[in-house]
Formats: C-alpha cells, sequence, structure tokens
C-alpha cells in the first residue's frame, strides 16, 4: 500500500488488509508482465497472452499454494469502493448514498483497526485520510477521490521484464 509505505507504517496483523491477510499475493507477486501479450507465471514459467489465463492457470494449476488461513480482499470491497476501480459493464457513475449508509461501518472499522487513532502520527495521519477519502469528509469529491485507495490497494506491485519491482 503505497500511501502507508510514505508514512512508514506498519499496519497490524488483525487489519483486514495487512499483506499477510491476502490470500492473492503471492500469487500476484508471481505474475511476470513481459510485454503487452505477455505474461509469464512466476512459479513454473509458463507464458500466456493475456492476465486472465495466467489467472485461470494459477487457479487449475497452483491453488495449492494458496495460504488457507489468508481472506481474500474482495471481502472488504463494500468499504473500498472496489466498484469504482473494477472493470464492470455497467460501472455506477456516482455512489449509492443508501449503500454508502450500510457500508459506513466497514470503513470505520478498517479505519479503526488498521490505522489506530492516537498509536502513533502516521497512524493518526493515514486514519483520517482514509475517511475522509471513503466516507466523503472535508467536503472531498468521493465519486473521484475513493478511487484513489482502492488502486492502491488492489493493484500490486509486480515483476516486470523480470525486474522486481518493490
Amino acid at each position: 500500500m503505497p500511501f502507508v509505505e510514505r508514512e512508514k507504517y506498519e499496519t497490524p496483523r488483525q487489519c483486514k488488509l495487512h499483506p499477510s491477510n491476502d490470500i492473492f499475493r503471492d500469487q500476484e507477486e508471481h505474475k511476470i508482465h513481459l510485454d503487452v501479450n505477455e505474461w509469464r507465471c512466476g512459479y513454473c514459467k509458463k507464458s500466456f497472452r493475456a492476465e486472465k489465463f495466467l489467472d485461470q492457470h494459477f487457479d487449475n494449476m497452483h491453488s495449492n499454494l494458496l495460504d488457507g488461513h489468508s481472506k481474500c480482499l474482495a471481502d472488504v470491497c463494500g468499504a473500498l469502493h472496489c466498484d469504482l476501480v473494477m472493470e464492470f459493464k455497467s460501472k455506477k457513475t456516482k455512489c449509492n448514498p443508501a449503500a454508502a449508509a450500510r457500508n459506513r461501518h466497514l470503513c470505520v472499522g478498517l479505519a479503526d483497526k488498521c490505522f489506530p487513532v492516537n498509536q502513533s502520527p502516521s497512524a493518526t495521519r493515514i486514519h483520517e485520510a482514509y475517511k475522509s477519502v471513503l466516507l466523503g469528509s472535508f467536503s472531498i469529491d468521493v465519486d473521484a477521490a475513493s478511487s484513489i485507495l482502492p488502486y492502491c490497494l488492489f493493484v500490486p506491485k509486480r515483476k516486470e521484464k523480470g525486474n522486481s519491482r518493490t
């Protein structure tokens, strides 16, 4: 999470966003993007024309490598406005106020567990920024700004052309 790294903040293990709690993180780190239409499996070195085929390969050939104690980050999509990042056919242009109200407790819960106020100045800054972006505090345009946080969370750094970006 680049915004967390910039603050030199280490998320607590009980945070659902902690890297060790992401069931697919290891697979994402083993995706090697060589060129526009060339992907390679970091486990067995097999090549693919598209990322979706590599994902299918992981499901079929390497699912045994998934950590059974971790969770899918999609479980927190309600709090992270994933619908603004994912490529849905009918992408929502505005936040649904009723859905936002229902998911408010998810946003607050994530902020409290992941970035506890008074733990450190960094945690407090991240906590407030997180809530302001996702809950629309401080007159921020939630429809535009809310895509920033999930993009940072769900777009992992991966190896490109054999070079590791970490």
